[in-house]
């Protein structure tokens, strides 16, 4: 094997470790190496005990698991029958990308670490943990982690005499003009991901798409509602959708296009060929796309860029002035005041590229790939059982305002609040953070205001529906919102199965009095109950909703309640279990 092939891999689920993987491979072209970038469960096993230099990267998700497109890779790593040192030729580095608010941080980075020390393995680095909650993002962690992966790599195998290292990647691939009109015709309603092969996945039409908040509150939360078609769930399970830009972004980027005078059009029909066939072209751009479907379904024209993307307008900016700052937010040393332009107010890619008109005009259709991040499929709590024939998702629509002039919107819950009855979306469904238990006597205490409800939703549905109430353990839920006449989000429902016996419902109000009333300060008052249900019983309890205080609020009271050895004991035993996000 070539001694100066390093090659990359990674476990991802949403596509960010993905992102790093591949930014990895485009710098190893700096130290003109060899080797490609591919999905952990795309790689030929059997050729890891050949490999002489690893880079692997691989996210963490819901209680500690790895991603699905890992889990093959994985399992054969942890086969007893390997012998210890299968990859005593091996020098690697792992990189995790997790998020420390929860308990399991990191958690497949730092085990995948040591089973390949185990197995014989050199670590040119300690594990790299990235953590989602650092100001600086992933990005605080990445970047020193990779330079120092490079720095130890070239004492091992350096630049070959008489070259030196490159200041640019080369480009990934090339771009070619098209001239048809057969495509148009079909472009109209056309979607990209038809035809690209995922587990559960199915098309289903909007049934209903319910505000279930008071027009006067501050929130629209909905209540989408699709008919249940040809697939089946568990409580706790999620469904994935991927959203589409905004008509209003869309139209933003072309009128940038066209300021410049650059000939871009949304009929705008390209090719994209590859020029190195360690990247090839992703399959679902090998073909004839139109500028106009890839803007609205493909690049994610509201992502908050990272510093990559300042390099790559740097590039090719004319003006000095910009190209100085774009290069400064592209450094390692560049990364507060990167924070603090991009981060902090959330700033856009596409409003980027108004505050650069030089770089936007200089710009390149190849450029164009590597600067916008793909769009990424978002999860959702199904709020329904699979019994009641309906599926069903509560979205809070994403809207606030930063220090910029126009308010910030989340992408997918806008797209997703825009949706008329009628409309097709494709969906696909996947096992959920909460791991239940298989029988229905087992005591559930949940936890989930707002909408952290929906999960647990489906759960009492699913009791209701399919269950007798004496063969069911009891099922406490602690419900928060701001008032019980503005957002009590599926009110009818929680009354209606608290009146029948199924459920014991607390709720938090936390506005409808002077003194402020959350879940935790509920909890408080039932300790006695929380004793029989956790303790006595061995019940199972679960938390869901926002990251920001309430989970720690929550853990804390029921330390207060039951003793903080009974609660390690129950996340050691996984019936202490979170599903939180920011």
């Amino acid at each position: 094997m070539d001694g100066r092939q390093l090659t990359i891999l990674y476990g991802s689920q949403s596509g960010t470790a993905q992102d790093l993987a591949e930014q990895i491979w485009r710098d190893s072209k700096l130290y003109h190496l060899r080797g490609s970038v591919t999905a952990m469960d795309g790689y030929d096993i059997s050729r890891l005990i050949e490999e002489q230099f690893v880079v692997l990267v691989c996210s963490t998700y819901g209680q500690g698991e790895e991603p699905d497109n890992m889990k093959r890779f994985w399992k054969f790593l942890l086969r007893k029958s390997l012998p210890t040192d299968s990859l005593r030729g091996m020098h690697f580095g792992v990189i995790g990308l997790g998020d420390s608010r929860y308990p399991k941080f990191n958690y497949v980075a730092k085990r995948l670490h040591k089973r390949l020390l185990q197995l014989g393995g050199s670590a040119l680095l300690p594990v790299g943990l990235c953590d989602e909650q650092h100001d600086l993002g992933y990005g605080a962690v990445f970047m020193p982690w990779i330079n120092d992966f490079w720095g130890k790599l070239m004492q091992i195998i350096p630049i070959p005499i008489g070259q030196k290292k490159l200041k640019e990647s080369p480009r990934e691939y090339r771009w070619s003009v098209e001239q048809t009109a057969e495509l148009l015709d079909v472009e109209k309603g056309f979607d990209m991901y038809a035809n690209v092969k995922v587990e559960n996945v199915f098309v289903s039409e909007v049934e209903e798409n319910r505000r279930t908040t008071t027009e006067d509150h501050f929130q629209d939360v909905r209540l989408i509602t699709f008919p249940k078609k040809n697939v089946d769930w568990k409580p706790g399970d999620v469904v994935y959708v991927r959203p589409h830009n905004s008509p209003e972004d869309v139209d933003r980027l072309f009128e940038l296009f066209q300021d410049h005078n650059l000939n871009w059009f949304k009929e705008t029909v390209v090719l994209l060929k590859e020029i190195d066939s360690e990247m090839p072209v992703p399959d679902i751009l090998n073909r004839l796309l139109t500028l106009g479907t890839l803007a609205q379904q493909y690049w994610d024209l509201t992502a908050i860029p990272r510093a990559r993307a300042f390099a790559i307008l740097a590039r090719t900016c004319t003006d000095e002035l910009e190209r100085e700052k774009l290069q400064e937010f592209s450094s390692y040393e560049g990364q507060e005041e990167l924070y603090s332009y991009a981060n902090r107010p959330r700033r856009t890619i596409l409003e980027v590229l108004g505050d650069f008109p030089h770089a936007c005009k200089a710009l390149t259709l190849a450029a164009l790939f590597e600067l916008f991040q793909p769009i990424k499929p978002r999860a959702f709590s199904i709020a329904s059982s699979a019994a009641s024939g309906k599926l069903q998702i509560l979205v809070a629509v994403i809207e606030y305002n930063t220090k910029l002039k126009q308010p910030r919107r989340g992408l997918c819950s806008n797209w997703l609040k825009r949706l008329q009855p009628g409309e097709a979306l494709r969906m696909w469904t996947r096992g959920g953070t909460f791991i239940l238990p298989a029988d229905t006597i087992t005591p559930i205490v949940m936890v989930g205001p707002g909408t952290g409800l929906a999960p647990f939703r489906a759960i009492l549905q699913e009791r209701e529906l399919l269950i007798k109430p004496r063969s069911s353990g009891a099922l406490v839920l602690f419900f928060g919102c701001r008032k019980a006449q503005a957002d009590f989000h599926c009110e009818q429902d929680l009354r209606r199965m608290e009146s029948s016996g199924i459920l014991t419902l607390f709720c938090a109000f936390s506005r409808d009095q002077e003194d402020k009333v959350y879940v935790q300060h509920l909890l408080s008052q039932q300790t006695n109950l929380l004793r029989k249900l956790l303790v006595e019983q061995n019940g199972l309890f679960l938390v869901s909703g926002s990251s920001k205080n309430m989970p720690d609020a929550v853990r804390e009271t029921l330390v207060e309640a039951i003793g903080s050895l009974h609660v390690e004991e129950m996340v050691k035993q996984n019936r202490y279990q979170e599903e939180t996000w920011a």
